[in-house]
This record gives structure tokens, sequence and C-alpha cells, in this order.
């Protein structure tokens, strides 16, 4: 008791110390559809360094969070169902972005495609509820690495749904990212781990929200569609919780809010980064959610990937990696 109490504190002032920084530094150029603007530095422009420091400090920083997020997940698994500690993400993590969404008014929640939203939703609940049943079912490295195939996913949903021009580097780094993922899971050589399974599923069906996000990024703004997402969440993931409910201890509630704070901030770190840096240059920091998740489950769980954990998780990263810079030259 005294153990879970010590990480709960150390995890807790963690968050209060996030107090100290800056979400946006002084002098950043933030990039934005259609627009560009700076906030006022004391002493000129930020240098491209700094830029590329900051975009740095945020991803390390936003793995580190995600690592702790799950980790608290894969704790908390022990005592309470996957599907409780969904419906407390959301619940949790909404009331953490309130204060914003109260400084934008109404304003926020003003849309023409409820129906986009509604099946975004409903998809990232399917995706959350599998990633968290996932995460109480196998070592959290390894789950933490097939995870990294996200981007790989996204890639292969635009080729199917936008009907995008299918070049050879396209399918030769979805192939390399697959030979990745088999090197975690090596079917024939392990036993069958329905973990590995369910977080391959809640990949894919990550990837279909993101899609759903892109489209709903034409006509709407990105305040508001991670407002709809967290607000219908809830009580989506509220329905499936009544099936294994459970009042949680006060020590229980004290990680489920943890667990909310971070997963709203890690994804805010992380569209701090990807505004200030190009995509090709974020994607690779990723790979630090590996090292984190590494160490929060050799510490708390006494869990230690093995090598192939670590070359297919290095193989993924590769492969997005290259996926991320090709495009961005296509672009330019």
């Amino acid at each position: 008791m005294a153990s879970r109490w010590w990480f709960i504190a150390i995890v807790w002032n963690n968050i209060q110390s996030l107090h100290k920084y800056h979400l946006i530094p002084r002098g950043l150029r933030i990039k934005t559809p259609g627009k560009s603007h700076m906030a006022t530095p004391p002493r000129g422009p930020i240098s491209t360094t700094s830029q590329a420091l900051v975009a740095t400090s945020f991803m390390i920083l936003a793995g580190a969070m995600f690592a702790f997020m799950h980790g608290t997940v894969r704790w908390l698994s022990f005592d309470l169902h996957p599907f409780l500690i969904a419906f407390f993400r959301n619940l949790f993590g909404f009331l953490v972005l309130i204060p914003l969404l109260i400084r934008g008014g109404m304003g926020r929640f003003k849309t023409t495609r409820m129906g986009l939203h509604t099946f975004r939703a409903c998809v990232n609940s399917i995706s959350m509820l599998t990633w968290f049943t996932a995460l109480s079912l196998m070592p959290l490295a390894d789950a933490t690495a097939l995870a990294l195939t996200g981007p790989l996913f996204v890639t292969l949903g635009a080729i199917l749904t936008f009907a995008e021009r299918v070049r050879f580097w396209r399918w030769a780094t979805l192939i390399v990212g697959a030979v990745g993922a088999l090197m975690v899971i090596r079917p024939g050589f392990e036993a069958a781990n329905i973990g590995a399974l369910l977080t391959i599923a809640a990949t894919a069906t990550a990837a279909v929200s993101k899609l759903c996000a892109k489209s709903l990024t034409k006509t709407e703004d990105p305040a508001t569609i991670a407002a709809y997402v967290q607000f219908l969440m809830t009580p989506i993931t509220f329905f499936a919780a009544l099936f294994y409910w459970q009042w949680p201890t006060i020590e229980q509630i004290i990680g489920l809010i943890v667990i909310g704070t971070l997963g709203s901030l890690a994804h805010l770190f992380t569209a701090k980064a990807y505004a200030i840096a190009d995509l090709s240059f974020a994607e690779p920091i990723s790979f630090t959610r590996m090292i984190w998740a590494t160490a929060f489950g050799y510490i708390v769980f006494s869990e230690v990937p093995d090598f192939w954990t670590w070359a297919g998780a290095f193989t993924i990263v590769l492969a997005t990696s290259i996926i991320s810079y090709r495009e961005r030259n296509q672009k330019s």
C-alpha cells in the first residue's frame, strides 16, 4: 500500500510541476491553416535551432506522459475493469479541458457535421476500450512498441479512403513496418497473445479516427474537433463501463485523475510540437515512448523487454519516419 501511495505522489508532483512551463514559448511561429502568427519576443525571432529544441522537449515530455498514463492504466487494471478506467479517463480528461473551452465560449460547439463527430467519437471509444484492455493483458513496453504502428495505419487508410496515389516507397515502408510488428509479436515462436491482437485493433481504429479528424479540419476549428470527441466519448464509454461497474476507492480515484490529466496534456504537448516542427522531424522522437515505457514497466511491474521488442520498435519508427520525410518532400 505504501508503495502505491509513493507512486501516486511522484506522478502527481510531476503534473503539478507542469505549471512552471509555457505551452507556447514566446517567439515561436505557430503554423495554423491559412495564417501564421508570432508571439512578441523580447529580442528578435527565435532561431531554428531553438525551435527544434523546444519541439524535441515537447515530444519527449509528451512521450513520458503517455508512458506514465498507460502504465497507470495497467496498474489500475489489476483491480478495476479497463472499461471503467476508460470512462473515468474521458470524464477527467474533459474536465481538464473545460477552462480552455470556457475561454472560447459556446462558439467552440458550433458545427455542421455532427454526424461525423459522433462517428469519430464511437470509433475512438472502441479504440480506447480495446487499447486499455490490451494494456491489462501484456507488458507495457510490448504494447507501446506495437502502438507505434499508428502512422502506418493512417497511411494505409489514406490510400484506401482518399484514393491517394500509391508509390513504391509507400508500399515498401508499410512492409517494413509490418515486419517490425511481427518482430514484436513473433507468431509461431511465442504463444498467441490476445493483448497483441487487441493492440493492433486499437491502433487500426485510432487511424480511422485520425482520418475522420483530417476530414473535419477542412470545415471545423481544431478546438471544436477536440472538444466534441472528448465530450461524446464520455457517455459512450460510460455505457460500456456500466456492465462492469464498481465504485473506485479514493486511492484509485487519484490514479484515474492522473490518467485523465496526463492524457489531455500529452495530446496538447504533441500538438504543440507538430505546430513548431515538421512531422518528419518530430515523428522519430516518438521512439522515446519506448524508453519511458520500459523504465516504468521495470520499476513498477519488473517487466524487461527482450531484444526483439526493441528491434521491432526501432524498425516500426524507422518506417514511420521515412513516410513522414517523404510526405514532407512530396508536398514541398
